[in-house]
C-alpha cells in the first residue's frame, strides 16, 4: 500500500540572512504546534494495525529519524497513546478495524535574531537607530571605528514534524489526520519526551468505541 503526505514537512519556514555573524551559542526554545487537518468523531472500531508510509521528503531521510531504535521507541510511544484512548493493537492488518501510519522528519535551520544586551535588572536592546537618506534601521550599532554595523545573530535550531493518519481498512481512505511540527531539542528522543509528543499528537483523536 502507498500513501502520500498531504501536509509537507518542507512547508516549515527557515529564516536565513546573508552577511550576519554566526552565534554558535544561540538556540531557539522548543515549541510545537498540532494541526488536525481531518477531524473525526469516531473511528471504524477499537482494533488497529500499523502500515508503513514510504519516505518522500528529504527531511524524512535524515539519519536521526531513520535510526531503527528511534523509530521503535516512537512507535511504542504512539502505541501507548493509542491504548490510553481505548484502542487495541490487532494481531494482523486483516484483523484490524483501521490502519495507522506515521511520517516523521527533521532538519536543521537558522533564525535571524536581533542581539540584546542586558543592563542591570532591566534588559535593554543594544541596537540603536541609524538614519540615512534611505530611512532608519534598528539593527545597527556603532562599530570600532564609529561606523554603523549590523548587530544580528543566527540562532541555530532543529525543526521536526510528526504526521499520524488513521485509515479505514476496507476503503483505504484516511479518516483522521494530525500533524505535530515545531522546533525540537536533543532530549526529544527520550522515552518521556516521546510519550509526551505522542499524547500531544493524538490528543484530538476520538476515544475508541466498543
Amino acid at each position: 500500500m502507498r500513501y502520500r503526505l498531504i501536509v509537507g514537512i518542507g512547508a516549515l519556514c527557515l529564516l536565513a540572512g546573508s552577511g550576519c555573524s554566526s552565534d554558535m551559542g544561540a538556540r531557539v526554545a522548543p515549541t510545537s504546534q498540532v494541526t488536525v487537518s481531518m477531524p473525526a468523531t469516531q473511528l471504524p472500531g477499537p482494533h488497529y494495525a500499523w502500515v508503513p508510509m514510504p519516505a518522500q521528503l528529504p527531511a524524512e531521510s535524515d539519519p536521526r529519524v531513520l535510526d531503527p531504535q528511534f523509530r521503535t521507541r516512537l512507535q511504542a510511544a504512539l502505541d501507548r497513546a493509542l491504548q490510553a484512548k481505548g484502542y487495541t493493537l490487532a494481531p494482523s492488518a486483516s484483523q484490524a478495524d483501521f490502519l495507522v501510519a506515521y511520517r516523521v522528519g527533521v532538519r536543521d535551520g537558522e533564525q535571524v535574531l536581533l542581539r540584546d544586551e542586558g543592563v542591570g535588572s532591566q534588559p535593554t536592546p543594544q541596537a540603536a537607530v541609524e538614519c540615512t537618506s534611505n530611512g532608519c534601521s534598528q539593527m545597527v550599532v556603532p562599530g570600532g571605528d564609529g561606523a554603523p554595523v549590523m548587530d544580528i545573530r543566527r540562532a541555530r535550531y532543529t525543526e521536526g514534524a510528526l504526521q499520524v493518519e488513521a485509515i479505514e481498512r476496507s476503503s483505504i481512505r484516511v479518516v483522521w489526520r494530525a500533524l505535530n511540527r515545531g522546533t525540537v531539542s536533543r532530549k526529544d528522543d527520550s522515552a518521556t519526551r516521546l510519550d509526551a509528543i505522542a499524547r500531544e499528537t493524538l490528543a484530538q483523536l476520538p476515544l475508541a468505541s466498543r
